[in-house]
């Protein structure tokens, strides 16, 4: 696919970090785009800003009716949906055992409720939607799903128990779910970034990200327009299909 004027990005998480980030550069490459959060005030912000070409909705991605909404309505106002991205998400300890705690269950149910069961209901109605797209290019192609994964997939630290596991999950969704929607033309991807200039990264306490600069090659954090930018060269490469691929500078991660 490529990103112009007609291509319709759909981002759950829009108003910040990552997926503000990506609307920004898909909007500025010419495409309209869908601001899905919770952030209503940081929606308008960015619409305003933005100008036109900019839809903003009220989402919670742990219900489903609201994401399948949300779809509907970016489907009534601009005519498709083709890349959705399913950006939203949540990170803070889970801890297995401690001398005064064990695992927080609850806190691990939410967890798993907005970075998985969240995701999977993206995918789930942009699919509906994207099979009834028209083909954009000669490969038959109507639809792109990314999802966000980690580098704590493949390296959870200490106290990620929930949020490794959650990130798992959606890697392990990946390929199936590319062999399933393959024969309706559309493709599934996850992108595992490591630690960004985010709200989220930025959360960390202050030795916390140091020593992650530190185990990072380049010495430094990924830049949120970076992710962006490699959101746009999947978009574009419509052979990339059913993997997760990291974007990290080479980070390795610490036993922090």
């Amino acid at each position: 696919m490529r990103i112009e004027k007609g291509l319709v990005v759909f981002v759950t998480g829009g108003a910040s970090g990552l997926g503000e980030a990506t609307i920004r550069r898909m909007h500025a490459a010419g495409a309209s785009v869908v601001i899905a959060d919770m952030n209503t005030e940081r929606m308008e912000l960015i619409s305003k800003e933005l100008g036109e070409r900019v839809l903003t909705v009220k989402c919670d991605v742990t219900k489903e009716a609201e994401v399948e909404a949300a779809i509907k309505q970016t489907v009534d106002k601009f005519g498709a949906v083709h890349v959705a991205l399913a950006c939203a998400g949540v990170a803070w300890p889970s801890m297995m055992l401690t001398s005064k705690s064990a695992l927080d269950t609850k806190n691990f149910e939410i967890l798993f409720r907005i970075n998985v069961f969240g995701s999977a209901y993206v995918a789930k109605h942009a699919a509906v939607a994207m099979s009834k797209n028209k083909a954009v290019n000669d490969s038959g192609e109507k639809g792109l799903i990314l999802f966000v994964s980690s580098v704590a997939a493949d390296e959870g630290q200490r106290g990620q128990v929930a949020y490794g596991g959650s990130k798992g999950a959606i890697n392990g969704m990946v390929m199936p779910m590319a062999r399933d929607l393959g024969k309706f033309g559309i493709r599934a991807v996850a992108i595992a970034p490591g630690i960004f200039e985010t709200p989220m990264g930025h959360a960390m306490p202050k030795q916390v990200v140091e020593r992650l600069q530190g185990d990072t090659p380049l010495a430094r954090l990924g830049k949120p327009d970076e992710f962006a930018h490699f959101v746009g060269a999947i978009i574009e490469n419509s052979y990339v299909n059913g993997v997760h691929l990291r974007v990290d500078g080479a980070i390795k991660m610490s036993n922090l």
